[in-house]
């Protein structure tokens, strides 16, 4: 294409503007998460706006509905804090497996208390957050048999299944939710408690005993 003489190379622009979309996007989806973690449980389009450094306009073109923006949010968030997992040895003693485990998802699951009260404020109305939360809890019941998988595989299927609910149960978000929002634990103390509940029910859930010794540690 020529313009007054000069060239113009379309495919050149168009990559300029794909580039500063991905760019203005990553930027607000940024600012979504920078305030889920401020505190800021269900932050407007003005408020994101602003700390992306962009208009509400702007951020409408990109984001036509907000709940799609959240969802993005939740996403890139999901993504991060699971990209890698620590290693398990599946030879470890179960108390140690346990310990790391408790200590792993309660640092974990304080980082992302604000974001998850978020996401079950607003799933109703956004189903791709439902869908995200959805498959986190899958991704967390999945390393949870990763964990105790040296335990799980001496069961029979009926008892494994079982077995695996109640320990997906144990160490879920909402039990953590529950003893830091609702009985007002502090971190540590509901860290505590959580080693002392998630023993027993180890031991109840794997027909196993968890050495006194090792739980001592």
């Amino acid at each position: 294409m020529k313009i007054v003489g000069f060239v113009i190379d379309v495919s050149s622009v168009q990559d300029q503007r794909i580039i500063r979309g991905q760019r203005i996007r990553r930027s607000l989806i940024q600012a979504t998460l920078d305030l889920f973690h401020a505190g800021d449980a269900e932050p407007t389009a003005g408020a994101i706006a602003t700390i992306a450094g962009l208009s509400s306009r702007t951020l409408f073109q990109h984001f036509p509905d907000l709940s799609d923006l959240y969802a993005a949010a939740f996403d890139l968030a999901v993504g991060r804090a699971f990209s890698a997992d620590r290693p398990v040895d599946p030879a470890a003693p179960l108390t140690s497996r346990i310990t790391l485990l408790v200590a792993d998802r309660a640092q974990l699951f304080e980082e992302w208390l604000p974001l998850w009260s978020f996401a079950e404020r607003v799933r109703r109305v956004s189903p791709a957050v439902g869908a995200a939360m959805a498959r986190l809890r899958q991704v967390l019941r999945q390393r949870i048999a990763v964990w105790f998988a040296a335990e799980l595989e001496t069961l029979d299927p009926e008892a494994r299944l079982a077995g695996l609910d109640s320990l997906d149960r144990a160490f879920g978000f909402e039990n953590w939710m529950n003893m830091r929002e609702r009985q007002r634990l502090s971190p540590m103390r509901a860290s505590r408690t959580w080693r002392f509940a998630a023993e027993a029910i180890v031991q109840q859930a794997l027909g196993g005993p968890v050495r006194a010794s090792a739980a001592a540690a």
